[in-house]
């Protein structure tokens, strides 16, 4: 945590550490059906006077996590002493999708932790590096003493990301299906379908010059969880995404309402999809009343003790599941995709945002997990669909 003299504004490296320190809580909230107009809320009209944003800030928490049953949150359990910043900002995004159980994930969260909630110097950067090494042989040139705070602490979340992408794929499919990056499947790219890769120039061409030259994130996320359905419902892996959304949702989930056509012209136009979205779309909702009731309301009580204790142990998560976790990939880089898209409209430009080092990260986690599948299990694996392996890679490693 930040000293109470320190102004977290005064310098670029503190500036983004906090951008970083904050992201999952930005997208915590962009998962909710309300979480624009409260994002909207959180900036808007905020007072000077220390108790009118306190009043400001628990009104807003009270949306978020209270119900009738419950005490709410009042003005003094909202800590705003001058920046002060959350000491465990990924590991409190991680219990609340219930997943502080995996152990090597849970570890590798603590220490990214460790990094943001406190000044940046030479010793963090040096036992992140080691850990990454020691722990997945995992090395980058790039990560020494001397990059930038922005590069630093970018790194910190795409190896969380990454993490997160390996683990979820291990336990949800591993034993089935062989690996493929999630995240790099979601990432806003040069469309593989469109584009070509030339080793001897070091240079990509386009050889499809129709729509956009790159691949959209909502998208991808709606091809795989489709994929996914297809395969657990038929058993084997479609061939292709042509009809899939009859034979899914309409066929399978006999959902023909407005809300299916919503869904899937909002992923072909790229827009956000909220938690319960997908939640509705894998048929979580599906359950008795009054055991989502139940979940939900124990879920708001622990958001209510760890507001008010600030201890992260206090905060109970959602029952874990593969759709939630995989969604959170999906945030991070449908956030990035929102941002660039605007830009591009300002600008009247066509660009995207690539984390060429997110895959190198991905590869080496992977293969951690990879080592615990016995080899008799990888022997008798499938793979994925070729549209779905094509967009999880590199174009450069297609050629």
């Amino acid at each position: 945590m930040l000293d109470n003299s320190t102004d977290i504004y005064v310098t670029d490296d503190e500036k983004q550490r906090y951008a970083y320190n904050m992201l999952p809580t930005y997208l915590l909230v962009k998962g909710l059906p309300e979480g624009k107009r409260l994002i909207k809320q959180a900036a808007k009209n905020i007072s000077k006077k220390p108790y009118r944003q306190k009043i400001h800030f628990a009104h807003i928490f009270n949306e978020l996590a209270t119900t009738q049953t419950y005490s709410h949150i009042g003005m003094n359990d909202i800590k705003l002493e001058k920046g002060e910043l959350s000491n465990h900002p990924y590991e409190g995004l991680l219990r609340s999708f219930g997943a502080e159980t995996a152990t090597e994930l849970l570890r590798h969260t603590k220490l990214i932790d460790a990094c943001l909630s406190q000044k940046l110097h030479d010793q963090l950067i040096t036992n992140f590096k080691d850990y990454m090494f020691e722990t997945f042989g995992y090395e980058d040139n790039e990560l020494n003493i001397n990059m930038s705070a922005e590069s630093f602490y970018l790194h910190l979340v795409l190896s969380f990301i990454a993490h997160l992408d390996a683990c979820v794929h291990h336990a949800a499919y591993s034993e089935k299906v062989a690996p493929i990056s999630l995240g790099w499947l979601f990432m806003q790219k040069l469309d593989p379908d469109k584009w070509q890769y030339n080793h001897e120039q070091d240079n990509y061409y386009l050889v499809n010059h129709n729509g956009s030259p790159f691949s959209c994130t909502s998208r991808s996320f709606i091809d795989f969880m489709q994929t996914v359905f297809y395969w657990q419902i038929y058993g084997d892996m479609p061939t292709s995404l042509y009809g899939i959304d009859n034979e899914i949702i309409q066929k399978e989930f006999e959902r023909t309402d407005s809300r299916s056509d919503s869904f899937i012209r909002r992923k072909r136009e790229g827009g956000w999809l909220t938690l319960e979205d997908v939640f509705w779309f894998v048929g979580i909702q599906g359950s008795k009343e009054d055991e989502v009731n139940e979940t939900l309301a124990s879920w708001q009580e622990s958001m209510i003790a760890y507001i008010k204790t600030d201890n992260v142990n206090d905060l109970g998560g959602l029952p874990p599941s593969a759709e939630g976790l995989i969604w959170l990939i999906y945030a991070f880089y449908q956030n990035i995709y929102e941002h660039t898209d605007k830009s591009n409209k300002a600008n009247k430009e066509q660009s995207c945002v690539t984390y060429d080092d997110y895959y190198g990260l991905w590869e080496s986690i992977t293969d951690y997990y990879e080592l615990r599948i016995d080899k008799n299990v990888k022997a008798e694996r499938v793979q994925w669909p070729q549209y779905l392996v094509k967009q999880a890679m590199p174009v450069k490693r297609m050629t």
